[in-house]
């Protein structure tokens, strides 16, 4: 089996759940990152699976990849996937697919599994590292329980009603218009830049570029907050966002073998705004048990 993941990312969390799609797929996968800076795209007639992966941003599927699939060629049959990540997995979430199923439908793939998988923030606040830890291990084993149903061919419901959620495509309008004029608000602290040029680099609207010496950005921000995450030395100002602002690699990798950070945290250890992920964990524990994977395989 071929597979095509078609995946826009800002921070990277996106891509990393790409990576284990890749991993524990039994198939020949091609993950293709949706950017300005990326060439062209494979083209999914020659694969039997497509994927389609973004990060939610305000309860929707972000501008770049409502654009890529819009762009995508028609196919006689084409079968599909999403996947999307986000920093917590409240259900209000459950309808950022829609468009995107409705455009991919439209045009011939068949979309038979939607998915959410958990990751830290990149915004709003900064997860502890035992929140970390656990997202990443559970991120794992729903990935490779996903994995698993994809290759047994299974077929799950991913078109909602009209009444669930209404108002978040709303949402997901403003927040990317917005996104665009407030992007010229973001500016570099030339006492902290090193001028390493990530900012530039991380970009996938190619929205950021240096003029006479300073660094100036556009209005084709989509808030993906890339440039500010992935500062070496937190010189990224974020505008009207400084304050929900996070910087730095979570090193989940790292986070996931240190024994000495409590696992699991949710649900019996969870405090204050992490017992909002018990409903989250508890139905994933019980997809988890249903199909026979131990969790404890990815500690």
């Amino acid at each position: 089996m071929k597979v095509a993941l078609y995946v826009f990312s800002g921070t990277g969390n996106t891509l990393k759940v790409a990576a284990l799609y890749k991993k524990y797929l039994n198939a020949d996968v091609t993950v293709y990152r949706v950017s300005e800076k990326s060439g062209k795209a494979p083209s999914p007639e020659g694969f039997d699976l497509i994927g389609v992966g973004y990060p939610i941003h305000a309860f929707c599927a972000p501008e770049p990849i409502i654009k890529f699939v819009k762009n995508l060629p028609a196919v006689a049959y084409r079968r599909a996937f999403v996947f999307k990540t986000s920093g917590e997995g409240l259900h209000v979430n459950d309808r950022s697919s829609q468009k995107l199923i409705k455009i991919l439908t439209k045009k011939g793939y068949d979309v038979t599994m939607e998915r959410h998988v958990v990751m830290p923030y990149n915004m709003i606040y900064r997860h502890s590292d035992a929140m970390a830890k656990q997202m990443w291990i559970y991120a794992k084993a729903f990935v490779k329980l996903s994995c698993g149903e994809l290759e047994s061919f299974k077929r799950e419901n991913v078109k909602l009603p009209f009444y669930r959620h209404p108002f978040m495509p709303l949402i997901g309008w403003v927040e990317q218009r917005f996104a665009h004029l407030h992007g010229p608000l973001f500016k570099v602290d030339k006492n902290k830049c090193i001028d390493c040029g990530k900012c530039v680099a991380a970009c996938p609207e190619n929205n950021i570029e240096k003029v006479d010496g300073k660094f100036k950005f556009g209005h084709k921000c989509v808030l993906c907050m890339g440039c500010s995450f992935g500062c070496p030395m937190n010189a990224v100002n974020v505008g009207v966002f400084r304050f929900w602002k996070v910087n730095g690699s979570y090193r989940l990798e790292e986070l996931a073998k240190d024994e000495n950070i409590e696992f699991p945290l949710v649900p019996n250890l969870a405090k204050g705004i992490y017992r909002l992920y018990k409903k989250y964990y508890r139905e994933v524990n019980e997809m988890l048990e249903e199909a026979n994977i131990d969790i404890g395989e990815f500690v």
